[in-house]
Formats: C-alpha cells, structure tokens, sequence
C-alpha cells in the first residue's frame, strides 16, 4: 500500500485478519483515463468501515469496482470475497453471493411505491427477506408503503433505498455517500439505521462519504483516499487528533 505519510500515525489502526472482503492492488478507470491505481483494502466479517476522501478522490469509482457495475472497467488487481475471486464476475452474481449497494443519490424507481421498490430487490434476490423484515428498521416508512419514491423526502428515499438493499439478505452491504444532501437530523437517523444494521443485525458494512463527522460518528476504522491511491488506513481518534492529516487529505 502506497503511503507518503508517516507510518506512526496508523500504528493504533487495527489490521484485518480473515477477511471477508479483500481488494488487492485494483487498478480502474474508464474512457477518459484512470482513476484508481493500486488499492489494497481489507474488510472482516462483522465490521463497519468507511473509505474517505475529497470529492473526485475515487471513491464511488471503487464502490463501483467492488459491485462489478459495468463501468469501470477493472485494469489489474483482484477482489476476492469470502476468499474467492470475483472480479470476473458480473453484478448479479456478486449480489446472488450476498453483496448489495445502496447507491449514491439512491435511485429508487420513482413512479414505484415503497412496497413496490421493495418488492422488486425482493423478487430478484436468491435468499430475500420478508417484506415487514425489510422495512422493520423504519417505522417512518410503514405509514407511506403506498407512496411513490417520487413523493417523498430525500431522507425517506435513503431509508428506502437502505430497505431495498436489506430485502435482498446481504451479508456485506454498501453504501455510497448515505448521508449526502440530508438535513442534520435526518443524517443522524440514518447513521443510527446503518450502526443498527451492522450491530442488530450482523451485517458488514463498507461505505464512502466526504461527511467526515458522520463517518467517525460510527466507524472506528477507515482507509484515506487520494487521487486514487489508498494514502492511509486510521482509526477515528487519530483522524480527530491530526489536525494536519484532516486538511491534507480531508479538507476539513
């Protein structure tokens, strides 16, 4: 792992040990050039971890990677889940494995209703939950089941996007800037809903987000990102500490 930083500021970082999922020297990029060069990471089993970094840094580009979505296309490197490599595999076989994302800006269907953006992950899905399973983490959904997506609040769409995903059973779940655009309340409900997936629920959780305050307010561990490269893995307390290490590659 590339590193222009000093290597004692992540001493207190814990190293992953049979991990669940491993990105291994990844190498992506589209038409316009390549946006990620040698990323190595580590999630285990049961853990909450955010990927970090200024806007244009690579992160969604890596969710993307790590889905198998069409684009990027993968240069080098190698994703393994649960020790198997998949990064010859198409999407749907990742989330048939027990990967799901919840994607950034959601994208729920907006003419469909909650039932119905719900049931649709649930028909498509090989081990699904129940519908009242799914949407059991959001009491603010259950009086709406028959609103479309295109009603509703930026904060209703991402718990729906959020119950989207579960309904498919995941064992890993991922998600791309879950707090972007929400009123502070609402980023404190959800980060509440996604530390009660990982906790309650026994989900892993992998996410990116440029809200650093968010991030640290339920993640202990987290890789830095920077033009591309995985410039540092560090826990919460070094990243409030370093005052010097948020401005460099966090901007706040």
């Amino acid at each position: 792992m590339s590193s222009d930083w000093d290597a004692s500021t992540t001493a207190d970082a814990t190293e992953p040990s049979g991990a669940l999922l491993e990105v291994d020297g990844l190498a992506a990029g589209y038409d316009t050039g390549q946006v990620l060069f040698d990323v190595d990471l580590a999630i285990e089993e049961g853990e909450l971890v955010s990927l970090l970094g200024r806007n244009g840094a690579g992160k969604t580009t890596t969710m993307h990677a790590i889905m198998g979505a069409d684009e990027p296309a993968v240069l080098g490197g190698d994703i393994r889940y649960r020790g198997e490599s998949i990064v010859d595999w198409q999407s749907h076989r990742r989330a048939n494995r027990g990967i799901a994302i919840v994607p950034e800006k959601r994208r729920c269907f907006p003419r469909l209703s909650v039932v119905e953006n719900v049931r649709l992950a649930i028909n498509h899905a090989q081990n699904p939950l129940g519908l009242d399973e799914a949407l059991a983490f959001f009491p603010e959904l259950d009086d709406m089941r028959g609103k479309e997506a295109r009603n509703m609040s930026g904060g209703e769409q991402q718990m729906l996007a959020i119950a989207r995903a579960l309904a498919a059973n995941p064992d890993l779940m991922l998600l791309d800037e879950p707090f972007e655009g929400l009123a502070p309340y609402i980023v404190r409900r959800i980060e509440d809903i996604v530390a009660d997936i990982n906790a309650e629920q026994g989900i892993t959780v992998f996410f990116v987000e440029q809200n650093v305050a968010a991030a640290l307010a339920i993640a202990d561990r987290h890789y830095v990102l920077d033009e591309g490269h995985i410039v540092d893995e560090v826990t919460s307390d070094r990243i409030r500490e370093d005052e010097e290490f948020r401005q460099r590659y966090l901007g706040v």
